[in-house]
């Protein structure tokens, strides 16, 4: 629900309550500590956001209602295990999932409680795998990626290949998403007008696409993160009893865990009670159903001209490809931990870690068995070549660091 107040600087919110399924606020949080000038740019996008619905009758560059906005998707799945390794199946039926939800095409509308039927939007937003890369080459829209991470979190290393990520393709044409295993949320996202370099959404592989499995198992969860990338904030406002920024959806005091069957009044909203089944709340996948008109149109509103997503329209995204072979699909390294060899050696060690690329660049030593360093050299390359052959013979180590991970090998010098 709107009132006077636009905007609540998220550095200054007191988040009361834990969010375990998604992480997109205490991310904004963050960020905007690291970026002072991000609040200031979320800020405008409000203003801006606020001045066109205020004055959509009169807009010269308001989007007709009828047209339907397309959005390029490209899939960036970062795998450890061959289990992760996500099939290209419910990569389509997360992509199908974001259609049903944002274009009202979801079979259980019929949920929706008399009072918000009215309310509930055709967004006529609908995404689309990407058919053409930046460089005009062929694409699925499906990138697959082994890295020697194991868990992320909201930090946005998954964003970055330096960090055994994946890089984003292009903010201004594609929305990208990222899937991985994730450590205590299931899902974020950045927000309009934040770094190019971080925008998109992160969502956990155990909840991405229509799985038929567990509470948040129908890709909903992707439906509420891509809704933050869209500029939609949690019902609540993020704070007790707050406010998203939308006029037609109610206030409530906070998330909703479960999946309620009877009216909830919060905040003062009866006899209606609070809007639960929408998607920006927390509800499990089986009683999510809607976006209001409001919501429909703020996010629509992003896509006008001088609004953040505007670009997006200017997309070749989707167009026919200028080269049409597809490139090389990625495949895991053949070992997946440091390998030496040989050992023992005489004049030459191999040190493969094909596995992390993220030692390229580090220090590496030779110490001898009391602990005095013989050699030092930096890695240049992921199968690094050394020359031990002025080291005597006897028992040596390999020594190097990097954040969050040391390496200690032993080797034989004959």
């Amino acid at each position: 629900m709107r009132r006077f107040l636009l905007w609540v600087g998220l550095s200054s919110v007191n988040f009361l309550f834990a969010q375990p399924k998604c992480g997109s606020f205490e991310y904004q949080k963050q960020l905007i500590q690291a970026l002072p000038s991000l609040e200031v740019r979320s800020k405008a996008i409000e203003n801006f956001v606020f001045e066109r619905e205020s004055l959509r009758s009169f807009s010269s560059s308001r989007l007709e209602e009828e047209n339907v906005i397309t959005i390029p998707v490209v899939v960036h799945i970062l795998y450890h295990y061959s289990g992760e390794n996500i099939s290209d199946d419910v990569v389509h039926s997360q992509i199908f999932a974001l259609n049903r939800d944002y274009r009202k095409m979801n079979s259980d509308t019929i949920k929706i409680p008399g009072a918000f039927k009215p309310l509930a939007a055709d967004c006529e937003i609908e995404f689309k795998l990407a058919t053409v890369d930046a460089s005009g080459r062929a694409t699925t829209g499906i990138i697959r990626k082994y890295t020697p991470v194991t868990k992320w979190t909201a930090d946005d290393k998954i964003k970055s290949v330096s960090e055994a990520g994946d890089d984003p393709w292009d903010a201004a044409s594609y929305l990208n998403i990222w899937v991985g295993t994730m450590d205590r949320v299931l899902g974020y996202s950045s927000t309009p007008g934040g770094p190019a370099s971080k925008d998109g959404v992160v969502i956990s592989n155990t909840v991405f696409g229509i799985t038929n499995s567990g509470i948040y198992d129908q890709g909903r969860t992707a439906v509420h993160e891509v809704g933050h990338w869209l500029g939609l904030r949690h019902l609540w406002g993020d704070i007790n009893c707050g406010d998203d920024g939308v006029a037609d959806t109610p206030p409530q005091q906070t998330f909703t865990n479960g999946c309620p069957s009877t009216v909830r009044i919060s905040c003062n909203n009866g006899p209606s009670g609070d809007m639960y089944m929408d998607y920006m709340d927390f509800t499990n996948d089986d009683c999510l159903v809607m976006f209001t008109h409001g919501q429909k149109q703020k996010m629509r509103t992003l896509f006008e001209i001088g609004g953040p997503r505007h670009s997006i329209l200017l997309s070749k995204g989707l167009d026919v490809p200028a080269i049409a072979e597809l490139p090389l699909p990625d495949s895991p390294p053949q070992w997946l931990q440091i390998k030496i060899f040989p050992n023992p050696a005489t004049s030459q060690l191999t040190i493969n870690m094909e596995y992390d690329e993220r030692w390229v660049g580090k220090q590496l030593q030779v110490i001898d068995i009391t602990g005095k360093i013989q050699i030092v050299k930096t890695i240049t390359s992921k199968v690094q070549k050394l020359d031990i052959s002025q080291l005597a013979p006897g028992v040596y180590f390999l020594k190097s660091e990097k954040t969050g991970e040391k390496m200690m090998q032993k080797f034989i010098k004959l």
